[in-house]
């Protein structure tokens, strides 16, 4: 896959990189500040790209993920490019761009509850003890794959009823990536829930940058401009400086918790053809 992705960015051609482009990101519920870390990436990327480039960001904050790709899909230009997480038959529809944006930090999940739950919950160390109880998960969410693939029972919604859900007890754990869930927790809303203590869920998984096969072009430059940071070791630099992901390593301690392996589902087995480097590792498993 990045063998790919360095193929594509040689074969550039001057006129297309040169041309300044207008990237209008489809934002999913709207969120700049849970999502800071990927537009930054999104920025890094064309600061890195020739020619020069503009992202505006376009908040959909009631629109489920599957409506969002038929906007992309329509390409009538409200949305020009989206990052969600990856699966086989977005990958079929659309250009995915090959390079897991948070290094594969979005596979690994830590539970949210209820405070008076947590002490229940803190007692699961396997996958079967996952299948004992429900998980909160969104509509259209490739995630859900990977969790009933391993026999876990979902209560699934949009993502803005899920938080109220989960304090009114519809569902037992809310499943939020560690670069996501302190944001998510600062909301006054989400006061009452906290983080199941010593666990996390892994799975190898991430968000990609998806097109329009139609405006190869922007696929282009999107591929050329993370080709060329990653060579310059800009990109690697960002991951370990960004405050998002620094208070998301050192908050969750995922070296310090049991991890449990996932296993990923046979459709989603081309992830495993990226190399091996470019996935975070927490050092215990290193």
């Amino acid at each position: 896959m990045f063998r790919t992705l360095i193929a594509l960015s040689l074969t550039l051609t001057l006129s297309a990189t040169l041309r300044a482009e207008t990237f209008r990101l489809g934002l999913l519920h709207g969120d700049r500040d849970v999502f800071a870390y990927e537009i930054s990436v999104i920025r890094l990327a064309l600061e890195y790209a020739p020619g020069d480039h503009e992202l505006i960001l376009v908040p959909l904050w009631d629109a489920p993920q599957n409506r969002i790709f038929r906007l992309l899909e329509e390409g009538r230009g409200q949305i020009n490019v989206f990052f969600s997480g990856y699966s086989p038959e977005r990958e079929s529809r659309f250009l995915r761009v090959d390079v897991p944006m948070t290094r594969g930090l979005l596979g690994y999940r830590l539970l949210v509850a209820p405070q008076e739950h947590i002490e229940a919950l803190s007692r699961i160390r396997t996958v079967e003890d996952l299948q004992n109880i429900v998980i909160g998960s969104g509509i259209g969410w490739p995630d859900n794959d990977y969790l009933e693939a391993n026999g876990l029972t979902l209560s699934i919604s949009q993502y803005a009823n899920l938080w109220p859900m989960l304090k009114r007890g519809r569902f037992d754990a809310f499943h939020r990536g560690v670069q996501e869930v302190y944001e998510e927790l600062r909301k006054p809303q989400n006061q009452g829930l906290a983080i199941v203590p010593d666990i996390a869920l892994r799975f190898r998984y991430d968000y990609f940058l998806f097109v329009n096969p139609a405006r190869s072009d922007l696929h282009r430059i999107l591929t050329d401009g993370f080709a060329r940071a990653y060579e310059m070791g800009a990109l690697d630099r960002h991951f370990t400086t960004a405050p998002r992901i620094h208070e998301a390593l050192t908050r969750s301690q995922l070296n310090r918790r049991i991890i449990i392996s996932l296993e990923t589902p046979e459709a989603y087995r081309s992830l495993n053809e990226i190399a091996d480097k470019f996935w975070y590792t927490p050092d215990a498993m290193q």
